[in-house]
């Protein structure tokens, strides 16, 4: 029983990648609500988490009054004990209630209660000792049988009408039990039913119309089901039923499996155990919390997880056991061919040893081979070769493929003769073949595996003699091809202590070149990783290669130099690179080249019109890279492109310029590196666009790839957005924690950290109110430098810091207001992005505080209508809405409840197509208040908060209130922001005012 009996020492507090199963059971029990029949059968292989998603539903409907009776199926094989988990829910039942309640529920349904109690002594009629079931059995041993329950016994009363009679009682204590309050009925582990619980659950399920709100749930091992199993064609019959849903578990992505061991281990995984535990978990779940408890790494299977894994196995024939131990030390898909070499056996033989692992479901079939069905089944097996034998397998595999390089997919043999000898422990053939190997997979783009093998060189290089001479290349060359292979494959920090360690082994006085080449790379490893820089490494660079010594180096040099930063030396760095790689024909640096210059020329604002000087020094780029065939710098010509295009508001145009780009990474190897950062160029625009289904996939296969730290950082932050606007705060909060975990290990980039700031201040306004958003808000302006940063990044932090400040008072808002007046002065607003959020700044802060005697009639309404129209101009729905709902609170404030009506019904349709909740929420709070003339008798406010209401308007603060009504000072924060926007005011002194012009105080006091 691998989902419970399995410890679960490195347990996760958080259910992770399991949000849409959750959210199928919690429309299913929607379903039943309304009146529906809904069941759900969930498979899944032992350890996906089955039992945990169960635990986790039962536990949130249980608090909602939900009545759950759950029961498991016991594994004692088809002539087990009958009804077995229908007998557990009955004697939880009992627990609850009593047998006299459940007697009482049953007393006009025949006899019902009379046959429950061949399933429960305590619920029989008659409690004498001549109607115990159990010794009735020994009377009337066919009367209880598996087979009798299926109709083929006899007894004093026919064995079918027997089970006909405990069947409809059964049905009708659901009945009775539903007419009180939703059920939930959850048979655990079906794969081990009886014949008699799967027929009682077949009724069940097929005469549910007859039950009101009664919701079933069956788990069952999906790995357990071979084709003979008896719960297949139940299954198969039941997924025909229009209310069934049959869903599988699938395995957790990479992403989400980092997530999981980020929550375990309470901080990011570093790349290589990320990378290590989910190529050997595969996504499992409770595989993987297993290996993330291990605090040696784990290095072998824990042997409470072996034992497990291995139990199908020593079920199977000693011929069988024999194939797979050789069969272990094979990679992927192994070939019948290769392993009729190496077995030694017949094809014929071959197949007779291999059948039953097939199906066992230990092994299986795929193309023209055989793998293992899980990594860590394979690993188990392997891990069982005695010494001797694990030496002569792998080296039995080597001689084969060397033999017939054929026996192997094509382009993978030095690939696999590399493993082999090494796992052979063969460290001159190890050595030798992982070089070659290297050069095999950088040809196929494998830059993971490439790096792997070069990891493998250098792991050998003492222990071969002449190790230089072997492979034809020094120490430093097999260092900085390593590097090379570890920034294509996303290994930055591994890449930085590569460069590091090369650099300790050369002299720049007699090798200048390779030195500051060396410098060059270990500047770029620190700026991806965020680290705190300096210029020194690329001011020495430059010094020790003057163009006289060597203009090729000279110009990668200088291409590094233009692109860490907007200014005048660097735009000169730019043209002397360009200059430099057009006398030598490098149409690569070429192109890097125009699309620094592009950079520089956008400035601080990172903003281009389309027909702007950038713009055409891209398209000029492109175009040589185009006729060059050079990759790597269209890449970069893609991400600039596609960052300036978005931030001009051509955000459709972005978008199709993302996902060509994304395309062209994957088919070059990149998708892990380039083609993850590109995937922020394309989520963003979606998230603009209103398009968040499409932005949180996208962000989620990126995420998948494990890309490098600061890009998972930028997808996170789209997800944490949309998260927030969809009103998952838990979400929201997990994905700012974790971008504050990886931003704290590097300096200030005003992409990330600004953004973050954003989500922070948004984040405390949802989930603890103004007051706490005001913190969060005066935090971040304290610790970031607004007023130097570009205007794309910090206007969306002034509005959401003058959101909060505009819901409460107090001196620390007017503080913050002031404050925030003062940086808005000193940013520019160009284009039309950043013009409208300036826009809503205004509207939320006026230039300086204006008064019925100053502003007019209409004059904030009228500012707010051009927020609404600039939002609505560069096509992003959701920031126009929040200003139709901006602006429906001015009208309702000026006593137009009207022109607030008119603005709400232009919100609501977008909030309602986004699943923005929050923000519909508002609007229909807001059209409440606009359909009874601006206000109503209780405000829309509820008891609780007309209590809140009362000490505000006193001039309590939240603490205060806290305190006098016995609550905590952040859901007395929460009140008094729900207050203010069912009040449509923008403090709690506006709100005070309201309240006493509705009367609300003073009926409260009555």
């Amino acid at each position: 029983m691998l989902d419970s009996v399995m410890s679960r020492r490195g347990g996760s507090p958080v259910l992770v990648g399991r949000a849409a199963e959750m959210a199928a059971l919690d429309a299913a029990l929607e379903a039943v609500r309304q009146g529906e029949p809904a069941a759900v059968l969930i498979g899944g292989e032992a350890g996906m988490g089955k039992t945990r998603l169960i635990s986790e539903f039962t536990v949130a409907v249980r608090g909602a009054g939900v009545r759950v009776l759950t029961g498991a199926c016991l594994e004692l094989g088809a002539d087990g004990l009958p009804f077995s988990p229908f007998t557990a829910m009955l004697r939880e039942l009992v627990r609850e209630t009593s047998p006299d309640e459940i007697a009482a529920l049953l007393s006009g349904s025949g006899r019902a209660a009379g046959e429950l109690g061949r399933l429960l002594p305590e619920l029989a009629v008659d409690r004498s000792p001549q109607s115990d079931p159990a010794q009735r059995a020994e009377r009337e041993p066919e009367a209880f049988g598996a087979h009798a329950w299926a109709g083929e016994g006899t007894g004093v009363m026919g064995a079918g009408e027997a089970r006909a009679h405990l069947f409809e009682g059964f049905l009708s204590l659901l009945e009775h039990l539903a007419s009180e309050r939703p059920l939930v009925l959850i048979i655990e582990d079906a794969h081990w039913a009886d014949r008699s619980s799967r027929d009682l659950l077949a009724f069940l399920i097929g005469y549910q119309r007859a039950v009101r709100n009664l919701l079933i749930v069956v788990t069952f091992r999906s790995d357990e089901l071979h084709r003979t199993h008896p719960l297949r064609p139940l299954l198969a019959e039941l997924s025909r039923i229009d209310w069934v849903d049959r869903t599988e578990l699938p395995r957790l992505t990479r992403g989400q499996a980092e997530e999981l061991g980020a929550v375990v281990r309470g901080r990011p995984l570093d790349r290589g155990d990320a990378d290590a535990i989910y190529e050997r978990a595969q996504g499992n779940p409770l595989f993987t919390e297993e290996l993330l408890a291990c605090s040696d790494g784990c290095d072998l299977v824990p042997d409470s997880l072996a034992d497990l894994l291995l139990q199908a196995v020593r079920k199977l024939p000693d011929d069988t056991q024999e194939v797979l131990r050789v069969a272990s030390a094979g990679t992927g898909v192994t070939s019948d061919a290769l392993l009729t070499q190496v077995t030694g056996l017949d094809a014929a033989r071959l197949v007779a040893a291999i059948r039953p692992a097939v199906a066992a479901n230990v092994l299986v079939t795929s193309g023209d081979g055989y793998s293992f069905r899980h990594a860590l089944i394979q690993e188990s097996v392997h891990a069982d070769l005695l010494p001797g034998e694990h030496s002569a397998v792998h080296t039995r595999f080597a001689r084969a493929i060397d033999a017939d390089p054929g026996l192997v997919s094509p382009g993978r043999s030095e690939v696999e003769k590399a493993h082999h000898w090494y796992s052979a422990h063969n460290t001159t053939g190890a050595l030798t073949g992982s070089w070659r190997a290297a050069v095999q997979a950088s040809n196929t783009v494998a830059h993971a595996e490439r790096l792997v093998l070069l990891d493998r060189v250098l792991e050998l290089w003492e222990q071969v003699p002449d190790a230089a001479a072997q492979i034809g290349a020094d120490h430093v060359r097999v260092l900085e091809e390593a590097a090379a292979a570890a920034r294509d494959a996303g290994g930055l920090q591994r890449g930085l202590s590569l460069v590091e360690l090369a650099l300790t082994e050369l002299d720049e006085a007699t090798e200048p070149i390779r030195v500051a080449l060396l410098l060059r790379q270990r500047y770029l490893f620190q700026k991806d990783l965020g680290a705190n820089q300096s210029e020194a490494d690329l001011r020495r660079a430059l010094e020790l290669v003057p163009e006289s010594l060597s203009a090729a180096a000279r110009t990668q040099l200088l291409l590094v130099g233009s692109h860490c930063g907007i200014s005048p030396q660097n735009r000169g760095r730019a043209m002397d690179a360009l200059r430099l790689a057009r006398e030598l024909g490098n149409r690569d640096a070429e192109v890097e080249a125009l699309a620094h210059l592009a950079k520089v020329e956008a400035g601080l604002p990172q903003l281009a019109a389309v027909d702007s000087e950038p713009f055409r020094l891209l398209t000029q780029a492109r175009q040589i890279a185009q006729q060059a065939k050079a990759y790597n710098p269209t890449l970069q010509v893609v991400i600039l492109e596609t960052h300036l295009l978005c931030g001009a508001g051509e955000f459709e145009r972005a978008a199709q310029a993302a996902r060509r780009g994304i395309a062209d990474a994957e088919r070059h190897g990149l998708a892990r590196t380039g083609g993850a950062f590109l995937s922020i160029n394309l989520a963003e625009p979606l998230w603009y666009l209103g398009q968040w289904d499409e932005a949180v996939e996208v962000a989620g296969r990126a995420l998948d790839l494990a890309p490098p730290p600061r890009t998972r950082v930028g997808l996170w932050l789209v997800e944490g957005a949309i998260a927030l606007a969809q009103g998952d705060l838990s979400t929201a909060a997990r994905r700012a924690g974790a971008c504050r975990a990886v931003l704290a290990a590097g300096g200030y980039d005003e992409q990330h950290h600004l953004p973050l700031g954003v989500l922070d201040i948004d984040a405390a306004l949802a989930a603890e109110g103004p007051a706490a958003a005001v913190t969060v808000a005066a935090e971040a302006l304290a610790r970031f430098e607004v007023s130097t940063a570009s205007p794309r990044y910090a206007w969306p932090l002034l509005v959401s810091a003058a959101t909060a400040a505009g819901q409460t008072s107090g001196e620390d808002a007017v503080a913050l207001l002031d404050r925030l007046r003062a940086l808005a002065e000193k940013t520019d607003a160009r284009g039309p992005v950043q013009r409208a959020w300036q826009l809503s700044f205004e509207t939320l802060v006026p230039r300086a505080p204006l008064g019925p005697e100053t502003d007019g009639t209409g004059h904030r309404l009228a500012a707010a209508d051009a927020a609404v129209a600039a939002w609505e101009a560069v096509g992003q729905p959701y920031q126009a809405a929040v200003a139709l709902v901006h602006a429906a609170r001015i009208a309702l404030a000026e006593r137009s409840p009207d022109q607030a009506a008119a603005r709400l019904r232009r919100a609501a349709p977008i909030a309602r197509r986004l699943g923005a909740e929050p923000l519909a929420a508002q609007v229909a709070d807001l059209t409440r208040r606009a359909e009874t003339g601006g206000h109503a008798g209780d405000g829309g406010l509820t008891g609780r908060e007309l209590e809140v209401l009362t000490l505000v308007a006193a001039g309590q603060s939240n603490r205060e209130v806290a305190a006098a009504l016995f609550i905590s000072p952040k859901t007395a924060s929460v009140h008094v922001s729900n207050i203010l926007a069912k009040l449509g005011a923008a403090t709690r002194t506006e709100a005070a005012v309201k309240a006493h012009e509705l009367g609300l105080l003073g009926s409260l006091a009555q």
